[in-house]
């Protein structure tokens, strides 16, 4: 949604962290298995060492192949790596070993989803809710797709080089031929910038205004989404300025999640995101004057879902400074940085790593802000 600040229309948009904590409190239900079957390597991932629990998964499948909870256990340390393959292969051996391992199944369902198989997702979802009907964090993922499965149905396709693009047809169709343009042309830039690309093309879709919110549940003020898929709401009266840089915003998100194999903090995802629509965050500097209040950086780490319209514009605007003065002082170090944060490092030690003092970063955030 386009918001009016002055002088500075700036689109406000979400990205939803995908699979955030959902192995381990899925684990959490068949905690009696888990802790007879490797208790370390479940301790070094609910400690979010991947590294180590991989490794610890590896040497007792050496020992006990035909373990479903160990594949279980090795496909959540290469979910937690960014490494989906062997994830989705681990997956499948739970399954096979065990087809009543509930979690298996909808573990399998999500890593389904993110390669963009909805069918094998639903399917796997659909088992694991009939194995455990009252879980809703099967239930309801499922009743999600379901419907994005029954929308899709009659979306039409166009292929870019590097992006698939649904949409309905229609007067969609010349927005679709836009985005494709847009996506293209800022593919070349942001790889440079995140010295990162994904590594399958990126699934776009568009939506109108309803269908956007309907299968998203973003807040109102959103107008892009990415969860593993580009996300834009293209109805009412978005300016075609406007959707170049949602989709920009967006594109961003994919590459951030390409970079960092796990979550950052969401002020860091949103920051990049924002600063590199458009390298320009003069607009940040008026919303920040007109501002009753200054968010601590540190308590916009988990996302602005919750925050009303005002309140997501200043978080907004607090990022894309605070993105603006890393890549300063980063330069062609921000996709190493951010690959560091993404296996774990809090962002002051992947500072330290490339000689940025914490301190200076903060302060002159600080400063930016207004709060010194």
């Amino acid at each position: 949604m386009a918001l009016s600040r002055g002088t500075k229309s700036i689109v406000l948009v979400v990205c939803l962290a995908a699979f955030s904590a959902f192995v381990v409190a899925m684990s959490m239900t068949r905690r009696a298995p888990l802790e007879m079957a490797a208790p370390e390597a479940w301790a070094a991932l609910d400690k979010q060492d991947a590294e180590l629990a991989a490794s610890l998964f590896s040497k007792e499948l050496a020992e006990r192949p035909d373990d479903p909870v160990l594949h279980f256990g090795a496909a959540a340390a290469a979910r937690a790596l960014g490494r989906s393959s062997a994830a989705l292969t681990s997956t499948r051996k739970a399954v096979e070993l065990d087809p009543d391992f509930a979690e298996a199944h909808a573990m399998l369902g999500q890593l389904a989803y993110e390669k963009g198989d909805t069918r094998l997702a639903i399917q796997s979802m659909e088992r694991a809710s009939a194995l455990r009907p009252r879980e809703r964090s099967f239930s309801e993922p499922l009743e999600r797709w379901r419907r994005e499965s029954s929308v899709h149905g009659s979306y039409l396709e166009k292929s870019a080089e590097h992006f698939r693009i649904l949409y309905e047809g229609g007067t969609q169709h010349s927005i679709g031929d836009r985005v494709a343009r847009v996506l293209e042309r800022e593919y070349s830039r942001i790889s440079r910038t995140l010295n990162a690309s994904p590594a399958e093309p990126v699934t776009v879709v568009l939506y109108t205004n309803r269908e956007f919110h309907d299968i998203t549940r973003s807040p109102s003020w959103a107008t892009g989404n990415y969860d593993g898929r580009i996300r834009l709401a293209v109805g009412g009266a978005v300016s075609m300025r406007d959707l170049d840089r949602v989709v920009t915003h967006e594109l961003v998100h994919a590459f951030v999640a390409t970079a960092a194999t796990r979550r950052v903090p969401a002020w860091l995802n949103e920051g990049l995101a924002t600063y590199l629509e458009a390298n320009d965050v003069r607009w940040a500097s008026q919303v920040l004057r007109n501002a009753s209040s200054i968010v601590p950086l540190e308590s916009l780490a988990q996302g602005f879902t919750g925050l009303d319209e005002d309140a997501a514009l200043v978080a907004y605007a607090e990022s894309a400074i605070a993105a603006e003065i890393l890549c300063a002082l980063l330069d062609s170090n921000v996709g190493a940085f951010l690959a560091l944060v993404g296996n774990g490092r809090s962002v002051d030690d992947a500072l330290l790593e490339f000689q940025v003092q914490p301190n200076a970063f903060h302060a002159e955030w600080r400063r930016r802000v207004g709060l010194q």
